[in-house]
């Protein structure tokens, strides 16, 4: 089977943990400079954090609609900025010397 064939690739790939990439969470500690700590105590500077692309403020443009009517809207500012003490997700990539910050948790 296909799940036995993957297990099995994995198993043979060798390396420690922190060789593969895995799901990891932070608390942000910092914005100036961006800093996150992880669940293990470590600290992580913007050095080696990548922030996606719905972090912080960016424009969408796009259509919708609104109590029944529709509507479209052009260069619409969504302010999705980190502060601290934010919970959020992040990728750590292989080799662990990145993470891709995707995702912080909602109040």
């Amino acid at each position: 089977m296909a799940g036995e064939r993957l297990i099995k690739m994995l198993n043979s790939r060798g390396g420690k943990d922190s060789d593969y990439a895995d799901v990891v969470y932070g608390v942000v500690t910092s914005t100036e400079p961006l800093k996150v700590q992880l669940s293990n105590n470590m600290v992580i500077d913007d050095n080696f954090i990548v922030l996606g692309r719905h972090i912080g403020k960016y424009n969408v443009t796009g259509k919708g609609e609104v109590n029944g009517q529709k509507v479209s809207f052009k260069g619409l500012e969504i302010d999705n900025s980190l502060k601290k003490n934010d919970k959020v997700t992040m990728i750590r990539m292989d080799g662990g010397q990145q993470f891709y910050l995707f995702e912080r948790e909602e109040e």
